[in-house]
């Protein structure tokens, strides 16, 4: 049974809600609600959702009328699942965009709330640690609670990987959450581990974190007993056999179960890719950002990729082996409205196009990326490239993402063909304060491998005054690239990084650089991330990437180190030149956001599902089930 009581006035549209769990918390839960008078933002609402056997839920709404925020209280007479099950019950409740979940006894600090917050934009959870460079974990007290915690942490990321391995303190009961990227429906709680829960069953993916201080406990004591130990290790079981079933994918599917249940989405869209998370991949991220955008619209949306179908790598030659599993591939469609399919990659996208263009089932909307140009291959490509033009003939209707293929992919009688650039996240101008006499701050993006062109950018920068150059990202070849820049100071490798470091990057550098050298960089989304940042763009002369750079930055002839750098140096000697530029990148990645990007992508499914005549359901948005997830 559960006991709600609103017993303050709530605001139409919270800025935050914080969710409160607690369990004999009499002693805290006054001196809590205080702090976080003093610390939430206005406009906020508090739902405590209490278990307990004493008092906390009295007085918490003896507080209420003398607190600034909107306060709900429920007591559940019954705590099914634990605190993770309150949390649960709380974000039900919750009505603002992002939630902040805490505990109830002081030790996850209020004044964080804004950290947490300030770290959201382009995240879908946002995650306090303990563990993370600035983070103190010694509210835990004992050497034994230290172990313990940090053994479970190990033993979780292990178990689960994915995300929950990326993460420095996994098993934190303090974070953000984006609502819309949960599905509640989905949990099934089990004890203290609420975040391992909403990570595994919503496949949260964009995380990011935020250090604090653990504190130590104001009253009462702690609940962590051994019985809660042995529950976690079968949470984490539960959950691994999850993962078996659902894996860490954008939306996955199951070939050997696909039959879902069609309670009036919009469109049921299948999307087939050869890349989708956890790889990391500039496809990733945009197959990632469609599947969100086209969820958070009311679509039902699945992808089939190489995380469910294994491919064989061969170096730099990647195969598919979809056709082994064509027999049940092709039970899978006629479930969906509409495939969208993406390529040209061998042994995948031809093989769906050839059968399932064959068989005008399912409507297909092909996006084509860009030509195959493999190194070494060059013939092969070739001769490739054209057998891949005729199969896309067989699509129902062709999305590219610049008019240079689009002009390629369009021919008499064939499907029509659209433009449809990638996307991006249009955040706050960053100040770029003048450095007189300070180097040019020149930044790459990308995997390290050949045919990013690393071999003619780092002798275009290495030992050259005037210039520095960072490069982010990792891949088999990083160990030669360093080699080549030997031990010029001028040249910072990185590895992988973080999101928030990754943004931090793009708003502290003059330019981002793309000295790509073959067709197979098909779009430059990174380069497109750092033109929302102002970073003027310097690119090699390549279909796709020059129609997306235009006018806003430098185009370089490909594999031409003095081309580089001279363009580089220019741009050093030339201040007021560089700043209109940034102005000019800046401008034009504001009209390439993310719901655009989405929204043409849903006419586009929409259009190529009504040219086969078929009637989509008309339930409107808001009675359509919520199916929402993160990238």
């Amino acid at each position: 049974m559960l006991t709600a009581t609103a017993t303050t006035t709530p605001t139409p549209v919270p800025a935050v809600s914080v969710v409160i769990p607690t369990f004999d918390e009499a002693g805290n839960v006054g001196e809590l609600l205080r702090r976080l008078a003093e610390a939430l933002p206005a406009g906020a609402e508090v739902v405590v959702v209490d278990d307990s056997s004493d008092d906390t839920a009295a007085l918490a709404r003896a507080a209420a009328p003398f607190l600034p925020f909107a306060l709900t209280v429920i007591h559940r007479d019954e705590p099914t699942g634990g605190l993770g099950g309150a949390v649960v019950e709380g974000l039900r409740v919750a009505r603002a965009e992002w939630a902040v979940v805490m505990d109830g006894d002081l030790q996850h600090p209020p004044a964080v709330v804004a950290d947490l917050l300030a770290a959201a934009p382009g995240h879908d959870v946002v995650v306090a640690t303990r563990y993370a460079a600035g983070g103190d974990g010694s509210g835990l007290g004992s050497p034994y609670r230290h172990a313990v915690s940090r053994g479970s942490k190990v033993l979780a990321a292990r178990l689960l990987g994915g995300a929950v391995a990326r993460m420095s303190d996994p098993l934190s009961g303090f974070f953000a959450v984006r609502r819309a990227a949960l599905d509640l429906d989905a949990v099934d709680p089990i004890g203290y581990k609420i975040l391992l829960e909403l990570v595994v069953r919503s496949r949260l993916e964009r995380i990011a974190e935020v250090p604090f201080t653990f504190g130590t406990r104001h009253a009462e004591e702690s609940k962590s007993t051994a019985r809660e130990g042995l529950r976690f290790l079968r949470h984490l079981r539960v959950l691994r056999r999850a993962q078996r079933v659902v894996t860490p994918a954008a939306a996955p599917i199951r070939l050997d179960d696909h039959r879902r249940d069609r309670r009036n989405p919009r469109l049921d869209v299948l999307i087939v890719t050869s890349e989708a998370p956890p790889i990391v991949s500039g496809i990733s991220r945009c197959v990632d950002r469609l599947t969100v955008g086209l969820r958070e619209r009311g679509h039902r949306v699945d992808v089939l990729s190489s995380v469910q179908i294994p491919r064989l790598v061969l170096g730099e030659y990647r195969f598919s082996t979809l056709a082994a599993h064509w027999r049940r591939v092709t039970a899978l469609l006629d479930d969906y409205d509409v495939v969208n399919l993406h390529g040209p990659v061998p042994t995948m996208s031809d093989v769906v196009l050839l059968l399932a263009g064959a068989r005008r089932g399912t409507p297909i909307l092909y996006t084509h990326h860009s030509a195959l140009a493999v190194r070494g291959a060059e013939t092969a490509s070739r001769v490739y490239n054209r057998l891949h033009r005729v199969l896309s003939g067989r699509a129902d209707r062709i999305l590219t993402t610049s008019e240079h293929y689009a002009g390629l992919e369009r021919r008499a009688g064939g499907p029509p063909v659209e433009v449809v650039p990638w996307g991006v996240d249009v955040r706050p101008r960053p100040l770029r304060p003048h450095r007189d006499g300070a180097p040019l701050k020149v930044l790459f993006v990308g995997q390290m491998r050949p045919y990013k062109g690393l071999e003619w950018l780092i002798p275009a920068v290495a030992g050259r005054p005037g210039l520095a150059l960072t490069l982010v990202g990792d891949g088999p070849h990083r160990r030669e690239y360093e080699l080549l820049a030997g031990s010029a100071p001028n040249v910072l490798f990185t590895g992988r990084i973080s999101d928030d470091d990754l943004h931090r990057a793009y708003d502290t550098h003059d330019v981002v650089v793309l000295p790509s050298v073959t067709q197979a960089e098909a779009f430059g989304l990174v380069v497109l991330e750092g033109m929302a940042a102002g970073c003027v763009p310097v690119v090699s002369d390549l279909p796709g990437v020059r129609d997306l750079v235009a006018d806003t930055g430098l185009v370089v002839p490909a594999r031409d180190t003095d081309a580089l750098a001279a363009a580089l140096d220019g741009l050093a000697a030339d201040r007021p030149r560089l700043t209109a530029l940034g102005h000019r990148a800046r401008r034009r990645a504001e009209g390439l956001g993310w719901d655009t990007c989405v929204e043409r992508y849903e006419a586009a499914m929409t259009a190529t599902v009504a040219d086969r005549g078929r009637v989509l359901p008309t339930t409107p948005a808001a009675a359509r089930p919520s199916i929402t997830r993160a990238g």
